[in-house]
């Protein structure tokens, strides 16, 4: 997929997040750091795609953290290896992948 002459490379990013009311994958009183990642031509794509995804899991968007392309050479989990490279070789540019939510309790 090709964006304003862009290719569509998976980018990553840390994601700050807590639930709205019908969220499924945290409890009331939590909030989560989560890695997300998807196909995307820049920063703005990158974003876009993850909040549309955020909504669909009635999830709240606190802050995003070292949005960037994700390289070959960082020395990321192996969890985060397996998403890029499902990402990268079904192509999807609708896919939007997270990886294991780090919980933390919140003050209500």
């Amino acid at each position: 997929m090709e964006s304003n002459g862009a290719k569509a490379v998976v980018w990553i990013g840390v994601v700050e997040i807590v639930p709205r009311e019908g969220c499924e994958l945290l409890g009331p009183d939590e909030g989560a750091f989560v890695h997300f990642l998807t196909l995307a031509a820049n920063d703005s794509e990158y974003r876009a795609k993850v909040i549309g995804a955020l909504s669909d899991y009635r999830l709240e968007l606190l802050q995003f953290e070292d949005v960037r392309p994700l390289s070959e050479w960082d020395h990321s989990p192996e969890e985060i290896l397996q998403i890029s490279e499902e990402l990268e070789l079904n192509q999807n540019p609708r896919h939007v992948r997270y990886a294991t939510f780090h919980t933390f309790p919140r003050r209500m």
